[in-house]
């Protein structure tokens, strides 16, 4: 269950509800720039 509230944020958190059976995540990433990274470590 996600907590709607929770999930408004822009940051690293736990964004599942209280009473959730599972742990829900909010990591950040910048996936441009590891496609970028990987496709520059391709072409070398």
């Amino acid at each position: 269950i996600i907590d709607d509230a929770k999930n408004d944020t822009r940051e690293e958190a736990v964004i599942s509800a209280d009473n959730s059976r599972v742990k829900v995540l909010v990591v950040p990433t910048n996936e441009e720039l590891m496609i970028a990274r990987d496709t520059m470590n391709l072409v070398k």
